[in-house]
């Protein structure tokens, strides 16, 4: 029997190096050489036990690309030596809620290597990694493996910042966090087109780099405040702010920074009213910064039911200034 090495994940803070046996391809499956896998926090949250949701010998990992090793049965168009991406969730494509555009949500889905599914296949910590075949996407040759690996968190970035949050064209924007996301979004704005692009961090290293991926302006709020500072370079305040940093000191400053008008979010449609509800495992952050009637008037405006009561912190205002939490 082939094997193979792998770091297996047993315990909180254990995790070990070891052979195990190499997978082998089934039907409509492929196995590829692991060339590069990143380390996302969901990966540490594992390790450190600030998340408990693996079984115990798994293999982590979710950010990866490599090289078809081997391929299964009834899987056409890929063959061994293709440079793949590959994507760490897969779905049915045929329930209700495939169909219904909520693959995110598939009955029959599952995930590689992190977390958000039932169903969990081992990941990207090994040689080889067994995948279905629809997860596949192809490198392009100009792309090195360690930057391919790091398509899966630019893609949610992406997904974020200019499918859901719509930024356009001169935009003024803000980025609260400037850790790997927030830098990823810095790169997309600016990318994108946007004016005044501000990222907030308390670490002045990575404002260097949100400098050097585009940033014009950045901001430690440990040595000035932030929403001053911020509101001297956008008087009437910036169209976009999008928290990236996953604490809810973060989250709190995202919300003060919108000007008056915040948009509430309808969890189950994308962008409905042009922000997304905060969770976080400490709680929920204050939305509402402004008087309750503009609440009441734009719930009497909208005939979709609000999710208010059942969201804590949740509200819907008018206004064009939109927030966003960041995530994959």
């Amino acid at each position: 029997m082939a094997t193979m090495l792998a770091a297996r994940l047993y315990e909180v803070r254990k995790m070990v190096l070891e052979e195990v046996p190499k997978p082998t391809a089934g039907p409509g499956e492929v196995v590829v050489k692991v060339k590069a896998c990143g380390i996302c926090q969901t990966d540490f949250c594992a390790y450190t036990g600030a998340r408990m949701n693996w079984r115990k010998g798994m293999i982590v990992g979710h950010e990866m690309s490599g090289v078809i090793d081997e391929v299964g049965e009834r899987v056409p168009g890929w063959a061994p030596g293709d440079d793949v991406i590959i994507c760490p969730a897969f779905y049915c494509g045929l329930c209700d809620n495939c169909r219904s555009g909520f693959q995110h949500y598939c009955l029959h889905g599952g995930g590689i290597g992190g977390e958000g599914y039932e169903n969990v296949w081992d990941g990207g910590f090994a040689e080889y990694v067994k995948v279905p075949a629809l997860t596949l996407y192809r490198k392009p040759a100009s792309i090195p493996f360690p930057t391919a690996a790091i398509t899966e968190p630019l893609a949610g970035s992406y997904k974020g910042l200019i499918l859901y949050s719509q930024m356009t064209v001169s935009e003024d924007v803000v980025i609260v966090g400037a850790g790997s996301m927030g830098l990823l979004l810095t790169q997309i704005a600016r990318s994108a087109g946007a004016g005044n692009l501000i990222c907030v961090d308390v670490v002045d290293y990575r404002l260097q780099k949100a400098i050097e991926c585009g940033a014009t302006h950045v901001i430690n709020p440990l040595k000035e405040d932030a929403k001053k500072k911020i509101y001297e370079i956008l008087p009437n305040g910036p169209d976009l702010v999008f928290e990236a940093a996953g604490a809810m000191q973060a989250a709190d400053l995202t919300y003060e920074l919108c000007r008056r008008g915040l948009a509430g979010a309808y969890p189950l449609h994308r962008d409905s009213y042009g922000c997304i509800v905060q969770h976080h495992a400490e709680g929920h952050a204050q939305v509402d910064p402004a008087d309750g009637e503009g609440s009441r008037r734009s719930r009497q405006d909208h005939h979709a039911p609000h999710p208010a009561e059942e969201y804590p912190g949740c509200a819907r205002r008018d206004g064009d200034t939109r927030s966003r939490e960041s995530g994959s």
